[in-house]
């Protein structure tokens, strides 16, 4: 009797070792099977450069390496220019991913140039500088709970300072009865690290509300960074209208109102900007040198 007491307390305590261990066992297994998202980020795609601003798209890839879906994390990120912190926002979550699915979060950044050079005058001296983008994807994922997946991106960003157009002078360099020729001088003032290459100019020219002139020139004219290149134009009235008026704006020896407009075709040196158009447009007096 004493014996089968024993055999029954000893199979009693093996019976709920084997139980314990079995249940201790059983978590294993649904988390090994189970996975994580993956995350990864290549930085920033710049979609579109000018001289007014940087307008690109922060890619989030996310990596549902499982057979269930799972919820939209919320995504905490920052982009430092240098060791200025430019941005930071906390987007909220947003429906699910999909089973075995690789999502893109795609975060839209804008940037500036005027106003990132009122807020951050250094930045205006510098022609590229290096960035940083950090992004926290926190999860709620089943048997994980709460998860944090953390990306790092960094690269450099151009600095662009849109070049100055200026109209120098107009200059009376013959005057017959027939017509009168103007020299007109413009400018480019380059205040990039880099050359621009001026190789068009389309130019429209009005003085006293009379259109002088509307054309183009294609000769080719080089500026160099931190430099200012002239722009010449010649300009013949030979209408006798035009030229009577002209006369007279001469000899009055007064400022004429101008309304100096066009459109520059460049090519540069920069990596980032091959080629770009540059849109004009002057309004103002000056004397006519004679």
């Amino acid at each position: 009797m004493i014996r089968k007491k024993a055999l029954v307390l000893f199979l009693s305590i093996f019976l709920f070792l084997i139980c314990q261990s079995g249940m201790a066992d059983f978590k294993n297994p649904i988390q090994s099977v189970f996975n994580k998202p993956d995350v990864t980020t290549e930085g920033l795609d710049i979609t579109s450069l000018t001289f007014d601003s940087i307008e690109g798209i922060l890619n989030l890839k996310i990596n549902n390496l499982n057979s269930i879906s799972i919820d939209y994390p919320q995504v905490s990120w920052n982009l430092k220019l240098g060791d200025i912190l430019y941005k930071s926002e906390t987007l909220p979550e947003n429906g699910k991913i999909a089973p075995n699915a690789v999502e893109e979060i795609q975060i839209p950044v804008s940037i500036p140039f005027k106003e990132l050079y009122e807020k951050h005058p250094s930045l205006q001296r510098v022609d590229a500088v290096p960035y940083t983008v950090n992004a926290d994807l926190n999860f709620k994922l089943p048997i994980f709970g709460k998860s944090t997946n953390s990306v790092v991106a960094a690269g450099e960003l151009p600095m662009l300072k849109k070049p100055v157009v200026n109209l120098d002078s107009i200059q009376l360099t013959s005057m017959e009865p027939e017509q009168v020729v103007f020299a007109v001088t413009a400018s480019l003032q380059n205040k990039n690290g880099f050359d621009i290459h001026l190789e068009r100019v389309d130019y429209s020219l009005i003085i006293n509300n009379t259109k002088w002139a509307a054309g183009n020139t294609r000769r080719q004219i080089l500026v160099r960074p931190a430099q200012k290149g002239d722009i010449p134009l010649n300009i013949a009235l030979r209408t006798s209208s035009m030229v009577s008026e002209a006369y007279a704006l001469v000899l009055s020896e007064q400022d004429v109102r101008f309304d100096f407009k066009g459109t520059l075709y460049c090519k540069s040196s920069s990596p980032y900007l091959k080629s770009f158009e540059l849109p004009f447009q002057l309004i103002g007096t000056k004397r006519i040198k004679l």
